[in-house]
């Protein structure tokens, strides 16, 4: 059974953390950030969904164009969208409406995430990786970035766990300890095609512990 992943498109992680943290590069093989909410069923916009249809018609990609969905979440804050594969469906923030020509921009950056992955099958690819920018351009966004700043309310979180690549030295922090072995993508692209190596294995180093009262 193919796993669902979840790619997210957040406005303000290019502001958060330190300038070491805003650093680090997103490893090839991490888990993916759950999303806040599942959206209401009943938010699907038919219009969008039909855009998405005929852009994935152009890119000869009918039997996606027939499962592809679209809706609005109200309970996404910080985060513009997210995209599920092999789900097909993307879900926007409704404020994107108050920025002129974020809501399309911000459909076209998503679906360009399934697109890539459907282009890329089994083979593991990193989420803003040259798949993904050709899917941009081939959507019609050619210099789309992995992120933009637009003045959406931020949302603090706390990474409390630090994971380092014991080849390279490389240190990645979660909010969330990886659920499956996790390996870094430099290393795995460098030295094994771009394949998983557990040589290349992220090792847990610390975990951040409350303070405790008194």
């Amino acid at each position: 059974m193919l796993k669902l992943t979840q790619l997210f498109f957040d406005f303000q992680a290019g502001l958060r953390g330190s300038l070491a943290e805003r650093r680090l590069v997103r490893p090839l093989f991490a888990e993916p950030e759950p999303p806040t909410e599942p959206a209401p069923a009943n938010d699907d916009d038919a219009d969008l969904t039909h855009l998405c249809r005929e852009l994935l018609l152009g890119l000869d990609l009918a039997g996606a164009a027939g499962l592809v969905s679209v809706c609005w979440n109200p309970r996404l804050s910080s985060t513009a969208g997210y995209a599920s594969y092999p789900a097909w469906r993307i879900e926007l923030n409704p404020r994107l409406r108050e920025f002129e020509g974020q809501v399309e921009r911000t459909l076209r950056h998503e679906l360009a995430h399934l697109v890539a992955y459907h282009r890329a099958g089994r083979r593991r690819i990193e989420p803003h990786g040259p798949e993904w920018r050709r899917a941009c351009a081939d959507l019609g966004i050619p210099d789309e970035s992995a992120r933009h700043r637009l003045p959406l309310p931020r949302r603090e979180v706390k990474r409390k766990f630090a994971y380092t690549c014991a080849h390279c030295g490389l240190i990645v922090h979660r909010v969330r300890k990886f659920r499956r072995h996790s390996a870094c993508s430099a290393c795995c692209s460098k030295h094994n095609r771009g394949q998983y190596d557990a040589r290349y294995r992220f090792i847990l180093l610390a975990e951040a512990r409350p303070n405790k009262p008194g």
